[in-house]
């Protein structure tokens, strides 16, 4: 794509973000292959790698620069992921059995014949709601993020991490949970991450168990605050205004 062409649809694709107070630094530049990504209200994306075939982000969730989304296919709302953190790492990219595991020696035998794949369908990641990431952590394909979780900085995740966990390691392992049991079954069932921001201020979100008695008995309605779908062949961007 030459120069000319790439400035007015980052120009279409900027405006349209704008409308729905959402960024995407990288531009068409971050997105690769053949994708559709979906970005809610007020999603923040720095400089960041975006290889995943079809994406959905929630809204009001921060991706600082440097980061890598490889085969995944959800985050939630309220996310909040640091630099250099690659999530949905192919587990198979390098094959141990073959007289090399060089990644591009390995994609070039295979193109010049198909039938020598060893990759298996690649399992996509699932990234919960509010869920906080530290930099420099490998989340590897396949695996689901629960709501709630925390992801100590230069873990590698290898399997499951239930919500409001709290992991740490090389591989990960669950320290502690940020709260009680039944204060996490209250918290996932009232889906509270449907709030706006304003909404929640007015909450003692400070004191979980105050917040559960606040909505007791209430499920937060999902409120679709908006939308912008991206895909990048052809290129298109469509704005979908909040309901």
């Amino acid at each position: 794509m030459n120069f000319l062409r790439r400035s007015v649809l980052d120009r279409q694709l900027k405006h349209s973000l704008s409308r729905n107070k959402c960024r995407l630094d990288s531009g068409i530049r971050g997105l690769r292959r053949d994708m559709e990504l979906t970005l809610e209200y007020g999603v923040k994306l720095h400089q960041i790698k975006i290889n995943s075939s079809k994406l959905s982000i929630g809204a009001y969730t921060d991706i600082v620069s440097g980061s890598e989304l490889q085969n995944v296919s959800s985050i939630g709302r309220y996310c909040s992921i640091a630099r250099n953190v690659t999530i949905g790492q192919n587990r198979k990219s390098h094959p141990l059995s073959w007289l090399s595991s060089h990644s591009g020696l390995v994609g070039l035998r295979q193109r010049q014949s198909p039938a020598t794949s060893i990759h298996e369908e690649v399992k996509q990641t699932v990234v919960g709601h509010d869920v906080w990431i530290g930099m420099d952590v490998l989340i590897l394909e396949g695996i689901t993020i629960g709501t709630g979780a925390v992801i100590g900085a230069q873990s590698l995740i290898t399997k499951d991490v239930p919500p409001y966990a709290i992991v740490t390691g090389s591989p990960g392992k669950v320290q502690r949970y940020r709260f009680e049991p039944h204060i996490i079954d209250g918290l996932l069932a009232s889906q509270w991450w449907n709030l706006t921001p304003h909404q929640l201020a007015e909450l003692p979100i400070e004191d979980p168990e105050a917040l559960l008695e606040a909505l007791k008995g209430f499920v937060v309605p999902d409120s679709h605050p908006g939308k912008v779908v991206v895909r990048n062949q052809p290129f298109a961007v469509d704005y979908h205004a909040a309901q």
